[in-house]
């Protein structure tokens, strides 16, 4: 072996040793600088020695090319959901019948409980789960092999590009040579399966998640929502570059298929996984009965507001496997886990202002500026008070000390007024008459609760219009956020529409503004000509129209195929298009047909944007087209993990289906996700067919 050949191999063995301190351990040994120029002299070598290189080097976590999009492919062993409760008597409820269950599988009587034998009562396993992304990472002979997001549970998405590039999964197992685990001086060796899945959960730890929002305030890039949100994002990444600047955490806390089998609980599987390198959360505990969990279950609600991560629920398992085998699991859940969820934290603090902010449809939304309180891991200050008629049903007043908490520990809003803290000199909030932005009259339409600035030249309206019609559902131009759009505004650089499209003519101009570099500027007008072929749904989408959202913009590009043939159709004609009625007909035809209408489409014309549909070919009647959606009027409801939204969406409409937003007789086919509502229950009154998540990825996979 060569020189170079073996500062290599000592290389790969140390990063991978400071990988496991850091990730595994918690007892990092090197700075992060000492450790970026361990891996900076690997990437060198192995640049100079090419022939050198192999798939699970340290060097190859930054990254390859980008992929053209996701393969969805079959767990081995099924990814289920886990049954949750928010209450402590239905947590005890949960373990009674599960002592029974035991109990009845043992042939020993259910009305003893074992009262007598301590030792018959299962140990369970305590484990905080993380607010991240569930993935299923797979190893044959040490090598991570393949990686996949939950998905539906039976089927997930390929996401291996992505995972590769995270340091805390290790990309080969510590290898051994035992043929099993034996014991010599003191020390334990540890066996690797031929075949080991790994369940865990992806996440983002705080830190890193303000500092990725912190560079896109700095780009004028949208915020992320949530460290979950951003997780979620990274990992469906087409381009794992992405992915690998961004410092996304794993731990493990489940197996699925693993071969040869030898474990036999799962508090010795997880021991078994972090002498291997794999991370698990070091406060997974074990106890013996119901009070010492609702003890850890009670300690660890303070606990977990100081992690630096997300996390709200407490996974309560039983510990052994044959037992676990013995209870079994319903169509949906394991019997022998369940999830407790603390409640969302609350804080109270003094309400000390009320913003109106004008939206794109002209739509005023209250917004309350509070004294800063900490709040489930950040400070709130702000929170949405929705309109006047809430304001009005929960009597909140401008000085009112307020209970506020984050629904879905995301949205800060405002709960309840703490009557009894009221005081003399709180003042009722009433909506302006004057628009804040353009102080043009109020108007308030006797079937709506909103109060509308109905002046179409209002500023704050044309902000809030052309940063949804930059927004990556409508246009998706990369590199006009919402911080970007309010720069050039500022600066005059953009008045209309079209003016997005004029950009390139002032390219000086781009320069001197602040954070506006020669790389970034040419992304921008790079992302701006690209988005003149998103064609005419995308931009009917964009505009803002009242009434006119992605579903109905798709109706009419399909219809009518150009803008022209749209702009030229009376409003009754256009009522005839399915699923758009009156009002959306004489929405959409009094903005085309309008001055401010004309001028937009006249513009976004000059400047080349598509505004013409391809008509989707339609199967003859009674034939599917090889589709068993083609042709199928379509409403999705509910949350799906193997999709989002927008993208499910797309590929139907591709397949040939229309994506309609309300349920009605005509329609042949409801997507239910989890949480189904309203629209589930209408669906089974008029007996339209419903799809859960496992008959859409079928139909859709190929």
């Amino acid at each position: 072996m060569t020189r170079d050949a073996k500062r290599i191999a000592e290389l790969r063995r140390q990063i991978d040793r400071h990988n496991r301190l850091y990730y595994v351990q918690a007892t990092p040994q090197v700075s992060d600088r000492e450790f970026d120029e361990l891996l900076r002299e690997l990437q060198d070598l192995e640049a100079r020695h090419p022939d050198l290189v192999t798939p699970d080097s340290p060097t190859r976590r930054v990254g390859g090319e980008p992929i053209e999009g996701f393969k969805t492919l079959p767990h081995a062993r099924p990814m289920m959901s886990i049954d949750n409760t928010y209450d402590r008597e239905e947590l005890r409820a949960w373990y009674e019948r599960t002592l029974k269950a035991i109990a009845k599988a043992n042939d020993d009587p259910p009305d003893g409980l074992f009262p007598d034998k301590q030792t018959q009562r299962p140990t369970l396993i305590l484990e905080p789960k993380i607010d991240g992304v569930a993935v299923s990472l797979r190893y044959e002979k040490s090598k991570l092999v393949r990686a996949l997001s939950r998905g539906d549970g039976k089927r997930g998405d390929d996401i291996t590009h992505n995972v590769r590039t995270i340091r805390a999964v290790p990309l080969s197992l510590s290898p051994t040579p035992q043929k099993k685990t034996i014991r010599k001086k003191g020390i334990i060796h540890f066996i690797i399966p031929d075949v080991l899945e790994v369940r865990g959960e992806v996440f983002m730890p705080d830190a890193e998640f303000q500092r990725i929002n912190d560079a896109r305030d700095e780009q004028g890039l949208d915020r992320f929502a949530n460290p979950r949100n951003a997780t979620a994002g990274t990992l469906k990444s087409l381009d794992p570059k992405v992915a690998a600047r961004r410092r996304l955490r794993f731990y493990a806390h489940g197996r699925g298929e693993v071969i040869p089998d030898t474990f036999t609980n799962h508090h010795d599987f997880l021991k078994h996984l972090r002498a291997l390198g794999l991370p698990t959360d070091e406060h997974t505990t074990a106890v013996d009965s119901f009070d010492d969990a609702w003890e850890f279950i009670e300690s660890f609600q303070d606990e977990r507001t100081r992690l630096g991560y997300a996390t709200d629920v407490v996974v309560i398992k039983v510990n052994d496997y044959a037992l676990q085998e013995a209870l079994g699991t319903t169509s949906k859940a394991p019997r022998w886990c369940i999830a407790y969820k603390y409640a969302a934290e609350q804080a109270q603090t003094v309400l000390k202002e009320v913003v109106w902010q004008v939206g794109k449809t002209g739509k005023l939304t209250p917004r309350a500026t509070m004294a800063p309180v900490f709040l489930a891991g950040t400070t709130v200050q702000h929170a949405t008070l929705h309109n006047q008629d809430e304001i009005e049903r929960k009597d909140i007043r401008l000085g009112d000390t307020v209970v506020i908490e984050k629904a879905g520990e995301i949205i800060p809003q405002v709960v309840k007024v703490v009557m009894e803290k009221r005081t003399g000199n709180s003042k009722p909030i009433k909506p302006p008459t004057k628009c804040p932005s353009c102080g043009e009259p109020i108007e308030k339409l006797q079937d709506e609760v909103a109060h509308r600035c109905v002046n179409p030249e209002c500023p704050a309206q044309f902000r809030e219009k052309l940063i949804w019609f930059v927004g990556r559902n409508q246009m998706d131009i990369d590199g006009l956020g919402e911080k970007a759009i309010i720069q050039l505004a500022d600066a005059s650089l953009i008045k209309t529409f079209g003016d997005v499209y004029t950009l390139h003519t002032k390219r000086a101009a781009l320069l001197e503004l602040d954070r506006m570099g020669e790389k970034k500027v040419g992304n921008l007008l790079a992302g701006i000509e690209a988005s003149k072929s998103r064609r005419l749904t995308r931009v009917l989408a964009g505009l803002g129209v009242r009434h006119v959202g992605a579903s109905a913009a798709a109706g009419l590009a399909q219809h009518f195929g150009d803008i022209d043939a749209l702009t030229n159709a009376d409003t009754d004609t256009i009522a005839q298009v399915a699923d758009i009625g009156p009002i959306t007909a004489d929405s959409i035809h009094t903005f085309l047909n309008s001055d401010a209408g004309r001028h937009v489409i006249k513009e976004l014309r000059d400047a080349g944007v598509d505004l013409t549909e391809e008509k989707r070919a339609l199967p003859p009647e009674g034939q599917s087209g090889g589709s068993l959606i083609a042709g199928k009027t379509i409403v999705i409801t509910g949350a799906f993990q193997s999709f989002d939204r927008n993208d499910l969406k797309a590929r139907l409409t591709k397949l040939g289906a229309k994506v309609t937003g309300s349920i009605s007789k005509n329609t042949d086919l409801l997507l239910a996700g989890e949480k189904a509502g309203s629209k589930l229950t209408k669906a089974q009154q008029l007996g339209v067919e419903v799809w859960d998540e496992a008959k859409v990825v079928q139909a859709l996979s190929p």
